[in-house]
């Protein structure tokens, strides 16, 4: 599943390049004293806290990488697959999400020439995230992860939801959101958002709309946006995480073209191990 970072990419026509997050971090490598155990993974930051993403088992079992990781990261998150995260569970780190891991390969698959353009309908219309601050995507992002939502659950309070948003908005979390992440507005305000960033691989990392007949229809066609334009950038793939249990929006992506790829499991490991 992980790949290098595609470090630029340009538009077709050539006359544009973009340079997305650069990878904030090389790869780290961990091993067991003997060598015979590797785990290697990206370093980073979530809310505060110490982060491992994308793990590979470089050499070893998973129960051996489980045991160097859990030796060598107390209290870190990471997020892995479930080879890993089963002893990882099993010593004691808690289970924070479980994910559907979504991806398209655009290298193999263009996008339908035939889909919508402009890709909302009137009176809608795409802004740029640049142009779109956070804090007019409250009323927005209350309504479409509304209590009992299964993204919902991930946070204690609205609060800390909206304040990861702001962050990741900002470009705090995870770099810069990619040029074509975008928010569908009309007179009414915000009604769907997409944001996009460079990650293993550019990735999905915030779709929301309007639940209302308002909203029908704009997350297929918010991801149909997104491939295009992934596409007209250079982009060879475009991936996408939804929290296991989203039914509604794992059928999106599945109705829309994605391709499931595999699961991931993000935990925190023992601060004591």
């Amino acid at each position: 599943m992980e790949q290098d970072l595609e470090r630029g990419v340009r538009r077709q026509d050539g006359t544009e390049t973009m340079t997305g997050s650069p990878d904030p971090e090389p790869r780290t490598s961990l091993r067991s004293a003997g060598g015979s155990t590797r785990v290697s993974f990206r370093a980073g930051q979530w809310r505060g806290s110490p982060r491992a993403t994308a793990v590979r088992v470089e050499s070893g079992t998973p129960a051996e990488a489980a045991a160097l990781l859990l030796r060598e990261l107390p209290g870190w998150l990471v997020v892995t697959d479930d080879s890993v995260a089963a002893p990882l569970a099993e010593a004691g780190a808690d289970v924070l999400r479980r994910a559907h891991r979504y991806g398209w390969d655009l290298s193999v698959r263009p996008p339908d020439p035939r889909w919508p353009h402009p890709a909302v309908p009137a009176p809608l219309s795409l802004r740029p995230v640049a142009e779109t601050p956070a804090e007019s995507l409250r009323d927005l992002w209350l309504a479409a992860y509304a209590s009992g939502h299964p993204d919902r659950a991930r946070y204690a309070h609205a609060d800390d939801g909206l304040a990861t948003l702001t962050s990741l908005w900002r470009g705090e979390l995870l770099g810069p959101t990619l040029p074509f992440s975008a928010v569908a507005v009309d007179d009414e305000g915000p009604a769907a958002v997409l944001a996009v960033h460079l990650l293993e691989r550019p990735w999905i990392t915030q779709i929301f709309r309007d639940p209302t007949p308002r909203g029908r229809g704009l997350g297929a066609a918010m991801l149909r946006y997104a491939l295009t334009s992934a596409a007209e950038y250079g982009l060879s793939g475009l991936g996408a995480t939804v929290t296991a249990g989203n039914v509604r929006s794992s059928r999106m992506f599945e109705r829309v073209g994605f391709h499931q790829l595999d699961d991931s499991v993000d935990l925190r490991l023992p601060a004591d191990s």
